[in-house]
């Protein structure tokens, strides 16, 4: 691979040298537009609606965006010699990368709406399934699986529940021998996108369930294979850098356009996911200009608390719609500097979440190993 793409890691600082800091930035402002797709549905505000035209119409295919990157960086990290066949090792490694912040969000959230509900004799804020039933599921991972009886507790934690079971299928199938790994994994992608093309990426698959495993499978695997078209085509090549900033420049335009311009009709959505994200990320591996804004120092910090960024937004939404209960007050939700600060503001628990949460619930549940393997392009938004 070319040097800016696979860059081998030294002996103190190898993990990261290693890491593509551009992908993690993209997965912050993917975040960022998720954040902003449930403000609108959520508090029922859209400020500044040119702008954000976007992310308030079509904000939720952003989470595709999210399987396709994982599925690349997964690959990479978890499919090879060294790691490949340490089954166990590897979910371990996934629990204590997913578990910590979800059950922290998962345990606020439950208290709060109890508050709401019980407490304050209001209704339950966007979510209504927070049973007992839906609990436990959500304790399982299990809260986005078929099982459920609809979006429950901290809702956007249904692709932290689709993610994980598709995690542990990859990395089941890499424990196998690579023809029948690649014959498992095809044929998961076979039948989920048979689904996807029946159904659209956001719809009901079958009974009324919604066909979000399959949604996530399609993406996942779209990620494995972008990655090895890059590894084995691309970086031979050495696509030319102008080019590959033109690519990203033209995928982010075309996405962008799309979102703000039209309803997601029929497999147009499909289109728009496997053309403008692959295009996008290769564009941002092998650019020069898009890289050099991506790895700006800001925007490093939060592909960095990414994770707790797409975790925490509910709770605090929650948090902010029962204090106007408790205080009878109006938020000013169409104000445009609203939706800025609550934006900072949930950088700002992020940040808390991932030094107080997120590092030492990984660093509790990870077990130390004498070798420490190659560090992925970048961290899994999961």
């Amino acid at each position: 691979m070319i040097e800016h793409v696979d860059r081998k890691p030294g002996i103190s600082r190898g993990r990261e040298l290693n890491r593509l800091h551009e992908l993690d930035s993209l997965r912050a402002l993917a975040a960022i537009g998720v954040v902003v797709w449930h403000y609108t549905n959520h508090f029922g505000a859209s400020p500044i609606p040119y702008l954000m035209a976007p992310f308030y119409r079509h904000g939720e295919l952003l989470v595709d965006f999210f399987f396709m990157l994982s599925g690349f960086v997964l690959a990479r990290a978890y499919w090879n010699d060294q790691r490949s066949a340490t089954f166990a090792n590897n979910v371990r490694e996934r629990i204590a990368r997913m578990y910590p912040l979800h059950f922290a969000t998962l345990c606020a959230v439950a208290v709060m709406q109890w508050i709401l509900v019980n407490r304050l004799s209001s209704p339950p804020f966007v979510y209504v399934f927070n049973d007992n039933y839906d609990f436990v599921l959500n304790l399982l991972l299990l809260n986005r699986t078929g099982l459920e009886s609809g979006f429950s507790f901290n809702g956007p934690s249904w692709s932290i529940s689709t993610e994980f079971v598709v995690n542990i299928l990859f990395l089941a199938a890499i424990a196998l021998p690579r023809r029948i790994a690649r014959a498992g994994l095809f044929g998961l992608f076979a039948v989920s996108l048979a689904v996807i093309l029946q159904n659209g990426v956001i719809g009901d698959a079958m009974f009324g369930i919604r066909n979000d495993i399959f949604r996530t499978i399609v993406g996942f695997v779209c990620g494995i294979a972008l990655y090895n078209v890059n590894s084995r085509w691309l970086s031979r090549i050495s696509l030319e850098r102008g080019v590959a900033d033109g690519l990203a420049i033209v995928a982010v335009s075309g996405f962008l356009y799309y979102c703000a311009r039209g309803e997601l009709v029929g497999l147009r959505d499909l289109a728009i996911v496997v053309i403008c994200f692959p295009a996008l990320i290769i564009g941002v591996i092998h650019g020069r200009l898009v890289k050099w804004f991506l790895t700006l120092r800001p925007l490093v910090y939060l592909g960095t608390i990414s994770y707790s960024i797409y975790l925490v937004h509910f709770p605090l939404q929650l948090a902010v719609h029962l204090a106007s209960v408790v205080l009878l007050l109006q938020m000013p939700y169409h104000s445009v500097f609203f939706l800025v600060g609550f934006v900072f503001a949930t950088i700002g628990l992020a940040s808390v979440t991932y030094h107080l949460i997120e590092v030492p619930g990984k660093n509790l549940l990870r077990k130390r190993r004498t070798a420490t393997p190659a560090e992925p392009l970048a961290s899994s938004r999961y």
